[in-house]
């Protein structure tokens, strides 16, 4: 689990108890991406939490290459089959919350019809699991032509089929099922409705701590197309101080350069891309360059304030780990001085602090401001920071299985920078070589860096 908030003895977040989240909705309405983006905000704050995905359990029950007939809810005949896949589902659901140590899960589906909520909704309620609907409705037909042609068609049920034909048949999946569709209308029960994916929402009877969260986090959510990108501070003139907080080097000024040029090219390549795949023109798109007080990183971040389209703000949550007592210190140096907090160190690095110092825990926390507000832009980011902040937001959009441990481990080097794209379907990454600025490597073992 990547980077928690919050740890507790039994796994469990305080007394909140276990929640279900039921997705309701037809499908390319935004489901699975708001249902992905949800477990991953849930596991950084502690919650463990998983996304039961309908479509994973019909392949897995009938293969990839099915008639949209069985989407159909008013064929009787596919009938058995449908509910045959969705309690296999909800019951991996229920073993996962009851005995696997869950806390969250999303069973997400389309649930369309009132009286198999209903159902579903009782079941759960039965075993002391709390409900919680989140319907997905779009009123505008652009938005979800788009996801289709973005998304569905890149599923694993047409990654064979030529994309015309896999939008057809995609639409026709969508057609069978509309005339079923039923709008949540039972104020009995909690939920809540999120209009053209967050133009506005409709919250009612939101009971407790959890489904408080997950409402305010769904309140920063959209599934617009943008691209996060990470790169490291250039050298400073005393690389290894945090307190002296010194201006860039030669050649961390030879870096901002460099970094400036490559993240150009490498947005007009994307551009280029966009242009003659869709016909959709991003060359006006605004690139937002965070960047941290440090002065080396808004030094660095500089170099992009005169371009075009680009907007450059500090913020003083983006600055590195504070070492304490191990100001300029390397690890073997810490190991010498300090052999008793370097072996607590070793037990947990993610969570140990150092005489005056902050813990990886104490920046996430620090920064967990900045990863709401990474979720509600729809622009580009640019976050020039130093490696320790670059390791707890990369951590945010790593795969859920990565432990909190290798988190200190995580390596930004200045030959680099992280591309990262948000998707339905997980963070696709991609890491860009930079132009050699004659990066001094030593300093890349100091505790601070």
């Amino acid at each position: 689990m990547a980077a928690q908030l919050y740890k507790t003895h039994t796994g469990q977040l305080f007394h909140a108890g276990s929640i279900v989240i039921i997705n309701v909705g037809l499908p390319a309405r935004g489901k699975t991406h708001g249902s992905r983006s949800l477990i991953r905000y849930m596991n950084w704050l502690g919650v463990k939490s998983k996304s039961f995905h309908m479509g994973q359990y019909r392949r897995r029950l009938y293969g990839p290459d099915i008639s949209a007939d069985y989407f159909d809810l008013g064929n009787e005949e596919m009938a058995e089959s449908r509910v045959k896949a969705e309690n296999s589902c909800i019951e991996d659901i229920i073993e996962y919350l009851t005995t696997g140590g869950g806390q969250l899960a999303i069973f997400d589906a389309s649930n369309l019809r009132a009286t198999r909520r209903r159902q579903i909704y009782d079941k759960f309620e039965e075993l002391k699991i709390r409900p919680l609907f989140i319907e997905y409705i779009c009123e505008k037909e652009t938005i979800v032509e788009e996801n289709i042609r973005k998304v569905k068609i890149s599923s694993p049920d047409y990654i064979t089929m030529d994309p015309e034909v896999a939008v057809f048949d995609f639409k026709e999946r969508i057609a069978r099922m509309a005339p079923h569709y039923e709008t949540i209308e039972d104020i009995d029960l909690s939920y809540i409705k999120l209009y053209n994916v967050g133009e506005h929402f409709v919250v009612n009877n939101i009971r407790g701590y959890l489904q408080s969260r997950v409402v305010f986090y769904m309140m920063n959510l959209h599934i617009s197309d943008r691209t996060i990108y990470l790169a490291r501070s250039g050298e400073s003139s005393n690389e290894g101080s945090y307190k002296a907080d010194a201006p860039l080097s030669a050649t961390g000024h030879n870096y901002a350069r460099n970094l400036r040029d490559e993240i150009s090219r490498r947005i007009e390549e994307r551009n280029k891309y966009v242009l003659a795949k869709t016909g959709v023109d991003m060359s006006n798109r605004t690139l937002k360059v965070w960047t941290s007080t440090h002065v080396k990183s808004y030094q660095t971040a500089e170099y992009f304030a005169s371009r075009d389209n680009v907007s450059v703000r500090r913020r003083m949550l983006l600055k590195g780990l504070n070492p304490g007592v191990c100001e300029n210190l390397t690890l073997e140096e810490v190991k010498d001085k300090f052999p008793s907090e370097y072996q607590s160190y070793l037990r947990d690095p993610y969570h140990h602090r150092y005489s005056l110092a902050e813990s990886y825990h104490d920046v996430s926390v620090r920064l967990e401001p900045v990863i709401l507000e990474l979720e509600r832009e729809h622009d580009d980011i640019l976050i020039i920071a130093p490696e320790s902040a670059l390791r707890c937001i990369y951590a945010y959009f790593a795969p859920q299985g990565m432990p909190d441990s290798l988190i200190p481990t995580l390596a930004f080097p200045r030959s680099i920078f992280v591309e990262l794209t948000p998707t339905a379907y997980g963070c696709k990454e991609r890491r860009i070589g930079i132009s050699p600025s004659n990066i001094d490597s030593a300093a890349a073992d100091k505790v601070n860096t």
